[in-house]
């Protein structure tokens, strides 16, 4: 009796700690960042592409998963590089992000479906001021991709921090 009392506990222990081991299903929104693949160049105002700043994207270890290496040229003297990962949560029904700077900087956002499109969201401090920020790669009718920037006090006003134009160059 007892070898089965420790059995059971055991199979038990062992099953709350288990993974999902079912195959993912690609649903619409699993499929929302497949233009995201190939690499990205900043444009311009002047429409000129800008070959100093970009976005690098290759797929990850299943087709809802990026791996993602940016760099964009935040001042005149060195480029800001980063790398981040960006995936489909099954168990959750929705992205995630993680992204990490080449000067110590270390952010997991939160991700949210508006208005057909896919936006990733953190909370940010910077001088006491604290805000909202969320973030969209929303592909337009041109094939570039808007890259919108926007921070909220209330959820309810947004205001633009940055747009940014990009062009896929491969």
């Amino acid at each position: 009796m007892k070898a089965i009392c420790i059995s059971i506990l055991f199979s038990l222990s062992v099953a709350s700690f288990a993974q999902d081991t079912k195959e993912l299903v690609i649903t619409e929104d699993a499929k929302y960042f497949d233009f995201w693949v190939g690499t990205w160049h900043v444009i311009n105002e002047n429409g000129t592409i800008d070959s100093t700043s970009y976005f690098k994207i290759k797929r990850s270890v299943h087709s809802a998963a990026f791996e993602e290496e940016w760099q964009l040229a935040v001042d005149k003297t060195k480029p800001l590089k980063s790398v981040a990962l960006r995936a489909w949560d099954k168990s959750n029904n929705k992205w995630g992000f993680v992204w990490v700077s080449d000067n110590g900087l270390y952010q997991i956002w939160d991700s949210r479906k508006v208005d057909g499109h896919w936006y990733i969201y953190k909370q940010f401090t910077v001088n006491g001021d604290t805000y909202l920020s969320r973030q969209g790669f929303l592909l337009q009718p041109d094939d570039t991709v808007l890259r919108i920037s926007e921070k909220t006090y209330d959820e309810k006003k947004w205001e633009v921090r940055f747009k940014q134009r990009l062009k896929k160059v491969k």
